[in-house]
């Protein structure tokens, strides 16, 4: 049986992914704070994008980061993406 991801838990894999592509502790991430002042650039971004398509089957660009700029908007959003299309983590 396969159950659909909650954004809490899409929240904790973000700022998983977060903490490793920018070397910092996860307890570093602050979830409302901007991808910008956690120091995420362009290339980077492109990077987190491909780690949550990868996971939820999603085919999002780098445009969803700057228009869900916090690990709070981000994983409202990839939650109700994924609720959207059926999918599950990978």
């Amino acid at each position: 049986m396969t159950t659909l991801v909650s954004a809490d838990s899409i929240r904790d894999e973000l700022r998983t992914h977060l903490a490793a592509i920018l070397y910092c502790e996860i307890e570093e991430i602050d979830d409302d704070a901007t991808f910008a002042e956690l120091g995420l650039d362009s290339v980077l971004g492109v990077e987190l994008v491909s780690l949550l398509n990868t996971k939820y089957g999603l085919e999002e660009m780098l445009d969803t980061v700057y228009a869900h700029p916090t690990v709070n908007q981000l994983s409202t959003y990839v939650s109700s993406q994924v609720a959207a299309l059926g999918a599950t983590a990978k």
